[in-house]
């Protein structure tokens, strides 16, 4: 780059381009394109501009300055472009004022490997403590506020609820939810597109439609235990994450697959695994080769069996896409792009959610061996998912203390939104 800088712009080859151009222009007086008009300025422009001997003058000049840029040279300074780039991306912030206590973490890659190696809620908990209620950070290749739930309810909350807000998630959850996704819409008063949405798909999500699935549910659940004690007996131990992560992506397609022939839906939970391997990746699509890129594939395949799905005249009546197509007592049909959007959200949150669920359950139940006793003296028969019972108690307080979704984002585009004496977050 620094020898690039140095050809183009050394005195003795700007000066003698410079002294080319005076020629050209030289005779373009104020008078002159004043008695033009203008198609008259534009020809007579031209006509200098364009002149045989001119133009080779000046062509040889810069073939002079441009001989010694070679493709190393050029993808130098195209690599170290971009590297600027993302770099300020990163660091430009710190030039706001009042802003909250910061901790960036890498260049470029910020606190992105910390969340890998764990979940972003574990590495938040771990990066929150001894530090104020407000820090800022990059994560994910984006910029954020991590804000305590105090601070959030005294300078946040009410603005969410105005409609004030909306959802913001990095470049990659974005592309890969899709615009009409529950997830990214802004929610609050006003937004009606969101709340239509919303409304209808928590009907077609109720109690009984899900309790109309629990027989495929309680098969995929003893497949799983039964797979446990297997390697328990043969190896001394078993590993619950692969075998909850693949019970995660089988339950939480069951109303979405109903009546889907085994292969489709294997290569459903497939494609799920794929976009979801593509959430936590670097934004670029560079097809096959990158993680985003199969990530982006995937979706478009995933697309095309939704949309022959919809082609169907009679599909299974556990499948909601029948129910979001058409309309209900829950609200208006969905549009194409909206039914594609929100299955990729709940095939996503779904396995995502309960893969992260999982763990904390079983671990709570081998900690409390008495509750695990109570759930094991009773009935498999469920009549309603919310009666009380003692299996519902230990999801539910697995569930409060360590919940699979501890955070979501938040942005204001248009104004900085105040934290008293913890800084201010800037607009967007």
């Amino acid at each position: 780059m620094a020898q690039l800088v140095h050809d183009v712009f050394k005195p003795g080859c700007v000066g003698r381009v410079l002294e080319e151009l005076r020629g050209v222009l030289g005779g373009v007086t104020w008078r002159r394109l004043g008695g033009l008009n203008s198609r008259g300025i534009m020809t007579q422009v031209v006509h200098d501009v364009l002149n045989p001997g001119c133009v080779g003058r000046v062509l040889e000049e810069l073939r002079g300055v441009l001989g010694g840029v070679t493709w190393r040279r050029l993808g130098g300074l195209l690599s170290g472009g971009v590297l600027c780039r993302l770099l300020w991306s990163q660091y430009g912030i710190l030039l706001k004022r009042r802003l909250p206590y910061w901790s960036m973490g890498w260049p470029i890659l910020g606190h992105t490997p910390g969340i890998l190696s764990m979940t972003i809620e574990g590495w938040a908990d771990k990066f929150m403590q001894g530090k104020p209620p407000a820090v800022l950070a990059n994560y994910l290749f984006t910029n954020t506020v991590i804000v305590s739930y105090q601070l959030y309810s005294q300078h946040i909350h009410s603005m969410e609820l105005d409609g004030k807000l909306g959802s913001e998630f990095p470049p990659s959850f974005s592309k890969l939810l899709g615009t009409s996704s529950v997830l990214t819409l802004p929610g609050g008063k006003g937004h009606q597109h969101h709340k239509r949405l919303r409304t209808k798909l928590l009907h077609s999500l109720a109690p009984k439609p899900c309790l109309e699935v629990l027989p495929e549910m309680s098969i995929e659940v003893r497949k799983m235990l039964d797979k446990l004690a297997e390697d328990t007996a043969r190896n001394g131990f078993a590993s619950f994450e692969a075998l909850g992560s693949n019970l995660a992506a089988k339950v939480s397609t069951l109303q979405i697959t109903a009546g889907l022939s085994k292969d489709l839906q294997a290569r459903v939970e497939d494609l799920v695994d794929i976009v979801v391997s593509g959430l936590f990746s670097v934004p670029v699509n560079l097809g096959r080769f990158s993680a985003f890129g199969r990530a982006l594939a995937a979706r478009r395949e995933l697309q095309g069996i939704v949309t022959q799905l919809l082609k169907k005249p009679i599909l299974d009546k556990r499948n909601i896409l029948a129910d979001l197509a058409k309309v209900t007592e829950g609200g208006e049909a969905f549009t194409t792009e909206e039914i594609l959007d929100t299955i990729i959200t709940l095939l996503l949150a779904g396995k995502l959610t309960t893969s992260d669920a999982l763990p904390n359950l079983f671990v709570n139940l081998s900690q409390q061996p008495d509750w695990a006793a109570k759930v094991a003296q009773e009935s498999l028969e469920f009549t309603s998912i919310e009666s009380d019972s003692a299996a519902l108690r230990v999801v539910l307080e697995s569930l409060r203390i360590v919940p699979p979704v501890g955070a979501y984002r938040r942005v204001d585009k248009e104004k900085a939104i105040d934290l008293g004496e913890h800084g201010q977050i800037p607009a967007g």
